[in-house]
């Protein structure tokens, strides 16, 4: 709730990060995951898109984006050097209606942001399959049924 109506906030992630995934705060290394030690993280990066309808301006959906790159930790990423990730967020609020919102009511958005975007980079993981690359490289899906153990044997789920 922003300015006393309910916004909303969406997220669109291209997902490429290191680290070890966590999920609700579980560790889930991929070297366990995937019976085999993980990629050597090169130069990954993530694209991040937010979306929402809060009257924000151009400097304000600047650190909306800032926060959407944060959230990436939240989930496991390591930033590791040759990481370029980035987000953009835009808001289809129209501003000439009524002004943007005060820096002090923005904490809520923010907080939104982060919680959208760790929900999609999750959802980014767990949904992608198998593929092999043009040389002949194999990203492995992550096995949900482990997943799904790992998360019942911490009690989260």
């Amino acid at each position: 709730m922003l300015d006393g109506v309910e916004r909303t906030v969406g997220a669109l992630v291209q997902t490429n990060f290191s680290g070890t995934l966590r999920i609700a705060g579980v560790p889930l290394a991929a070297e366990e995951l995937l019976a085999r030690p993980p990629a050597v993280p090169v130069g990954n990066s993530c694209m991040i898109v937010v979306a929402t309808d809060a009257p924000v301006d151009g400097r304000q959906l600047g650190r909306v984006a800032n926060r959407a790159v944060f959230a990436m930790r939240g989930v496991g990423a390591d930033y590791a050097q040759g990481s370029g990730d980035y987000a953009i967020a835009f808001s289809v609020h129209d501003l000439v209606e009524a002004g943007p919102l005060p820096d002090d009511a923005l904490s809520p958005l923010f907080a939104a942001t982060m919680d959208a975007v760790e929900e999609a980079l999750i959802n980014s993981v767990l949904a992608a399959e198998t593929t092999v690359g043009p040389e002949g490289r194999t990203a492995h899906a992550v096995p949900l049924d482990l997943v799904r153990e790992r998360l019942a044997a911490a009690g989260v789920v």
